[in-house]
């Protein structure tokens, strides 16, 4: 079979598309902290650059914004890889996208948890963390789950710039089967990446629904029940957040 044969090299190719949305992810998630942190300042003077920033990058085309990074930034002194400027691009463009979830999410928290952060003399990094951010995530994890599978559907935007990713991969063998052997192999090959895609983000819907439900485990509000010859001291209390109010 020719996925068994070319194994190794598809094997190589899968290897790249991991760590390249490792490193989207991961980079992804530090810009849109970073933009959400500036979307967030009390000057005006100061969130406005960052906001138009943002909504530039929103709405320009990734694909557009993919070869701007890796020929316009040559002319500037600034020399990327294929790898590291896809990385790059894709990383600023989920950066901009994750920053409105990340202040959305923060915006959802009553303002109350911040004055009884403040109360009992937590300083802000450690209140926004320990406080702020776990309550949070309930609203933050479904849409930034969807955006890092995003993230990760767009690492095969590297295959244009020549990254050996899995779709670069199975381009390659595409056209030098066809070439070799006569006859294209397109429909089992890219069928085939299409489980590969499939099964990834699949992994990682599965476990942002885990986290989701740790996250949202306090704010359960399950009804207690009294069945007929039950001892009512068994019934559960359900576990409700206290949200203390200065």
């Amino acid at each position: 079979m020719l996925l068994l044969e070319f194994r190794s090299f598809l094997f190589d190719g899968l290897l790249n598309t991991l760590l390249l949305s490792l490193v989207m992810i991961l980079g992804g998630t530090l810009f849109a902290i970073l933009f959400a942190a500036g979307l967030s300042l009390p000057s005006r003077w100061l969130s406005r650059p960052v906001f138009l920033i943002v909504e530039c990058l929103r709405d320009i085309p990734l694909m557009v914004t993919v070869l701007l990074v890796y020929f316009i930034l040559p002319h500037i002194g600034i020399s990327l890889n294929p790898f590291w400027s896809s990385a790059l691009s894709v990383s600023v463009w989920g950066g901009a996208n994750g920053a409105h979830i990340i202040r959305a999410g923060l915006a959802a928290v009553p303002r109350g948890q911040s004055e009884t952060v403040q109360a009992f003399g937590l300083s802000g990094w450690k209140g926004l963390l320990l406080v702020v951010v776990p309550q949070a995530m309930p609203v933050i994890l479904p849409p930034y789950i969807s955006l890092v599978t995003g993230l990760v559907q767009a690492s095969s935007l590297g295959a244009v710039l020549g990254v050996n990713e899995l779709l670069r991969s199975a381009q390659v063998l595409i056209e030098q089967t066809t070439i070799a052997r006569g006859g294209s192999p397109a429909y089992l090959v890219y069928g085939a990446i299409l489980v590969v895609y499939f099964v990834l983000c699949w992994a990682i819907a599965f476990v942002g629904r885990r986290l989701e439900a740790h996250f949202a485990k306090p704010y359960r509000r399950d009804r207690p029940s009294i069945d007929r010859g039950k001892d009512p001291s068994q019934v559960l209390v359900p576990t409700v957040p206290l949200d203390v109010r200065t």
